[in-house]
């Protein structure tokens, strides 16, 4: 059921198991793990988790994602996105930390969230390197 580095929730509010098949949106302040069939929207607070079974073809939101099985949609994750081995995303993704493992895949655009304080302390830099060239 879990992958060498496939993230154990310990917290999952909702899980939709390998026999099952789920259609609409889903909505959670928890953790949720996918391991069968997925259609439609999926907005969570907590961290979401796509085992080596699970294919969803959807927008997914959430904290940390753990892909193993499939996503067709576009994907933000505001902490890290992990794709694994065996994972797929064909869509955009955007994340705070991006981890592919070695045979792990994407199809799509990538776009990284900086924070403000990072952004502008490479302004900084990149003003005073500018100085000491002139």
């Amino acid at each position: 059921m879990f992958s060498k580095h496939e993230k154990q929730v310990s917290n999952v509010d909702t899980v939709i198991g390998s026999a099952s098949k789920f259609q609409g949106d889903l909505n959670s302040q928890a953790s949720i793990r996918i391991d069968g069939e997925f259609k439609g929207n999926i907005t969570c607070n907590g961290d979401v988790v796509i085992g080596g079974e699970g294919k969803v073809e959807a927008d997914v939101t959430g904290r940390d994602l753990t892909v193993a099985g499939q996503i067709d949609g576009n994907v933000h994750a505001s902490g890290t996105l992990r794709i694994e081995a065996t994972g797929v995303i064909n869509g955009d993704i955007t994340m705070g930390v991006l981890v592919i493992d070695e045979g792990g895949t994407f199809t799509g655009r990538s776009n990284m969230i900086v924070d403000d304080s990072k952004k502008s302390k490479k302004a900084k830099q990149d003003s005073q390197n500018e100085e000491q060239v002139s």
